[in-house]
């Protein structure tokens, strides 16, 4: 998992070119990946007293593409996952633009879920670190042309020396968020034990209200994508049963 660790510089997507180029990351994102990441002993001296929780709506006058990724308000107002929002959009900034999308038509105005995230410029970084695409998943079919897909990724943090696993999103009303951090990995970790155990207990999470998901839409650097979600302890069949009742079922018969 190592092979996105170039050390030059790569211009992202939505990169000004009057923006300053910044080593790592601006005093701002370390505050929220030394949160993230419970490494708050080596956050840099210009990092410190800065709160990371600190919401700034959109309407704020912050250019992120000077000043670095910060915490936004969620769908729904529930703001509790901004850390690991924060955290997922700075390691997502250099594939922003591939990140799973829903569109639509209001008012006859096209529209789409990343609309307001996607129009900010970024920051130019002093270093390449493309995330490495894990899988993608389509949760459910809700009709003809209708999916939810969830893509995941896995990116490498210097700094920090830490990897982290992201989950993205088509639209924020589930989550609250479109992208997420799910879990981060030290160097050496393998794809087949800790990556697994990472992704596997993201959908186990609410496993015990929901069906398991309905396809694989690409298995991405997964051998066996059906084999992970196996390993879950979901609450409904494919066929839509109730296992909890099919389980007393089972030990009434006995």
């Amino acid at each position: 998992m190592c092979a996105n660790r170039l050390s030059k510089e790569r211009k992202t997507k939505g990169h000004s070119p009057s923006n300053s180029v910044v080593e790592y990351f601006y005093p701002r994102e370390h505050s929220i990946l030394a949160e993230y990441f419970d490494l708050k002993n080596i956050l840099p001296k210009c990092a410190e007293g800065i709160d990371p929780n600190e919401i700034i709506p959109f309407e704020h006058d912050y250019d992120e593409g000077e000043n670095g990724i910060i915490c936004r308000p969620s769908y729904g107002s529930n703001d509790r996952r901004a850390i690991s929002n924060a955290a997922a959009r700075i390691a997502l900034a250099p594939i922003r633009s591939d990140l799973p999308v829903w569109g639509s038509c209001q008012e006859g105005k096209l529209f789409h879920t990343r609309q307001k995230e996607n129009k900010n410029e970024l920051p130019s970084r002093g270093y390449r670190s493309d995330p490495v695409f894990v899988l993608s998943i389509n949760w459910a079919d809700t009709g003809p042309g209708y999916n939810w897909p969830v893509k995941y990724y896995i990116s490498w943090i210097p700094y920090y020396e830490r990897y982290v696993v992201t989950a993205s999103y088509d639209s924020p009303v589930v989550e609250g968020y479109l992208d997420l951090a799910i879990g981060h990995l030290p160097e050496g970790a393998s794809v087949e034990s800790e990556l697994k155990d990472v992704i596997v207990n993201h959908w186990g999470r609410d496993a015990m209200y929901l069906q398991g998901w309905e396809g694989c839409l690409d298995p991405g650097i997964v051998k066996d994508p059906l084999a992970w979600r196996s390993e879950v302890n979901w609450g409904y069949d494919d066929e839509g049963n109730d296992l909890s009742l099919v389980h007393d079922e089972e030990d009434c018969d006995e």
